[in-house]
């Protein structure tokens, strides 16, 4: 599970990037404003898909970092703890 929401986490990371480097080199901005009608043209079942598993994908990175402030203050905790 760990692994998968790692994977989800980069893959996210990576699509960041990419929209980044669309947004700053200009004829990249331009193929995106001729293919962004296509992609509104989908019937709306797949439309609703690709929204999905955009959220799907920020729901397993908001989870990686929720576990992981979960864990940051279990080991304050052993920290604390004398022997």
């Amino acid at each position: 599970m760990i692994r998968l929401v790692r994977t989800s986490g980069f893959l996210l990371i990576v699509a960041g990037i990419v929209v980044i480097l669309v947004w700053l080199i200009e004829p990249l901005r331009e193929a995106v404003r001729e293919i962004w009608p296509h992609v509104r043209s989908l019937p709306w079942p797949l439309q609703l898909g690709f929204a999905l598993a955009a959220v799907g994908l920020l729901l397993l990175l908001a989870s990686l970092v929720w576990e992981r402030l979960g864990e940051r203050e279990r080991d304050r905790e052993l920290l604390d703890d004398e022997p």
